[in-house]
Parts: C-alpha cells; sequence; structure tokens
C-alpha cells in the first residue's frame, strides 16, 4: 500500500477505523457545501462511502486520507483517473494542509499512473478555484446545471494540470 509522507503530513489508504473523524468531516454542511453528495447525516452514510475507498485502494485508487500529527484531516486524491479531488475539515483551513498535499498526490500520480489531472469546481467555491490554480491548473471550460445536489443544482468550472506543464519545484507562494 502506498505510503505519502510530506513535510508536516501523512497521505495514506483509508481503514475502517477512519468512520469516526470522516464522519466528523463528511457531516459538516460547511466542509460538503460544493462536494458531490449532502453532508452525510448518519454514521451508516459514512460507513458505506469509506468502504467504498477503501475497496479502491485495494484495487489500485491513488484515494488518501489526510493526517497530521495523527489526527485525521480530510482526503485527497484520484477516486477515478483522471479526476482529482479533495476535502479539508474546518479545523484544517487556512494552514497550507491542501496544497501540501495536492502537490504530494499530484506528484505521485504523474510518476506512472497518468499525465494530466482534472477537477471539476462549483464556481462558488473560490477557495479550491484558488488552491488548483496556484498548483498550477488552468481552467478548460465552463457549464451551468451539470450537478443537483440537495435539490439545489450547480454549475462547474473545468480544469486541468498536465504533466509537462507541471513544475513540482514550484515554491509554496507559487
Amino acid at each position: 500500500m502506498t505510503i505519502i509522507r510530506t513535510e508536516r503530513l501523512l497521505l495514506r489508504h483509508a481503514r475502517a477505523d477512519d468512520l469516526d473523524a470522516v464522519h466528523a468531516i463528511m457531516s459538516d454542511a460547511e466542509v460538503l457545501r460544493y462536494w458531490s453528495t449532502p453532508p452525510h447525516r448518519t454514521h451508516a452514510d459514512t460507513e458505506q462511502w469509506l468502504e467504498s475507498m477503501i475497496v479502491s485502494n485495494a484495487n489500485g485508487s491513488t484515494d488518501f486520507i489526510i493526517e497530521t500529527n495523527g489526527v485525521v484531516i480530510g482526503k485527497i486524491g484520484v477516486w477515478q483517473m483522471p479526476e482529482i479531488g479533495f476535502y479539508l475539515a474546518r479545523s484544517a483551513w487556512g494552514q497550507g494542509y491542501a496544497i501540501e498535499a495536492l502537490r504530494a498526490v499530484i506528484a505521485h500520480v504523474f510518476d506512472g499512473y497518468t499525465d494530466h489531472l482534472f477537477a471539476d469546481v462549483d464556481p462558488r467555491n473560490s477557495a479550491s478555484l484558488r488552491l488548483l490554480m496556484r498548483a498550477g491548473f488552468v481552467e478548460t471550460g465552463r457549464a451551468q446545471n451539470t450537478m443537483e445536489v440537495n435539490g439545489e443544482w450547480c454549475d462547474s468550472i473545468y480544469l486541468e494540470l498536465n504533466k509537462d506543464n507541471y513544475n513540482a519545484q514550484m515554491p509554496l507562494g507559487g
């Protein structure tokens, strides 16, 4: 199983004992505001989601739980190649963890899995758009009413990052 270590983070495959920590994050409406599903109401919702992540990890997925100092703070990775996705607990926002994890996963998937990545972001999700662009993603298109979540239609901004254009040594302020 793949483990990625950065200066402050451990990115590892999901485990069944992650349930409580992942549920705490995925039941937070603010964290999942722009996610493709509504916030999880029950542990059973999260257990089903976590089990699919565990199974996909066993089949070679590049999807990771993010830990810092032994505490689960989020998820990042490519569940279905080449689309990247991520979320962080609110307690981890604004500390640079997202860019650190994103750059580590980009380097990992560009080292033998794919030569490009794709992201589909709700235009209202300015934090994720800034993060992806900071990592080198560029906008490739827009569409309206692409997904319905909780009875609300969402639009999409599509972004892409190609291996040939990615510079993993870009400074964090990049």
